[in-house]
């Protein structure tokens, strides 16, 4: 089954349910029917794995997300954590990676195979578009799935130069998250679908809660980028004034 194939659930695992989550050039906050472009596997420089995922609205709008479906070396390559309180949870992100291969062909993530392709990606040292090999979820790619997707304002980060680490600056941006999916025929979720509910009951309230919202992600304790440009310090002197 390759490289998902350790990816699997567990019983004792509980599913995250449905939830409207808190109050609080990207697409307006509401409800899309998407055609999946591309869906393949990314490695982080830690070793977590991401599901990155390109798709189409009808009038060729794209919104790309990456849901990291399992952790990295140090915390153990799972696609779960501990809690507060001692109980394993899935990551976040595996349980949308799951919930979208559940609600697009009808098998888990970890039921899945990749094939090796070739699409164009974009290249930060080459600062253009260049033929990359990529592991894509081919069962994926072309099929339609509905999504409640949420705009938010959130900080631009950048290279401190004093450290080397990207800090949140001051100036942001919009993007947009992949907030709740649901099937496209009858726009029920996951949970619905195992509760053997039939009317799109969470659909309606996604749309009454979130539609046309714009979530507000900024970070109050960002940074200048004009200071961090001018101002010199040596990592050694970061360490200092720390």
């Amino acid at each position: 089954m390759g490289i998902l194939s350790e990816l699997k659930t567990d019983n004792e695992i509980q599913d995250s349910g449905d939830s409207l989550g808190g109050q609080f050039g990207a697409v307006d906050s509401g409800l899309y029917n998407f055609t999946i472009g591309a869906a393949y596997i990314n490695t982080s420089k830690t070793g977590a794995l991401g599901l990155v995922l390109e798709c189409k609205t009808k009038d060729d709008k794209t919104v790309r997300e990456t849901f990291w479906i399992q952790s990295g070396k140090e915390k153990g390559n799972k696609n779960y954590y501990i809690d507060r309180k001692g109980d394993k949870q899935y990551l976040p992100g595996f349980n949308q990676a799951n919930a979208l291969c559940l609600l697009a062909v009808g098998k888990e993530l970890s039921k899945l195979d990749t094939e090796e392709k070739i699409i164009d990606l974009y290249d930060p040292a080459a600062k253009t578009q260049v033929p990359t090999k990529v592991d894509m979820i081919v069962a994926l790619v072309g099929q339609s799935i509905n999504a409640g997707i949420i705009k938010q304002t959130v900080n631009k980060r950048k290279k401190d130069p004093a450290t080397g680490n990207y800090v949140a600056v001051t100036e942001t941006r919009e993007e947009n998250e992949f907030n709740k999916l649901f099937r496209a025929k009858d726009n029920l979720t996951v949970t619905e679908i195992k509760a053997g509910i039939t009317e799109a009951v969470f659909y309606k309230k996604w749309a009454a809660k979130w539609n046309g919202v714009v979530r507000d992600r900024t970070d109050k304790k960002a940074v200048n980028a004009a200071t961090l440009e001018t101002s010199g310090a040596t990592p050694d002197e970061a360490e200092l004034f720390a």
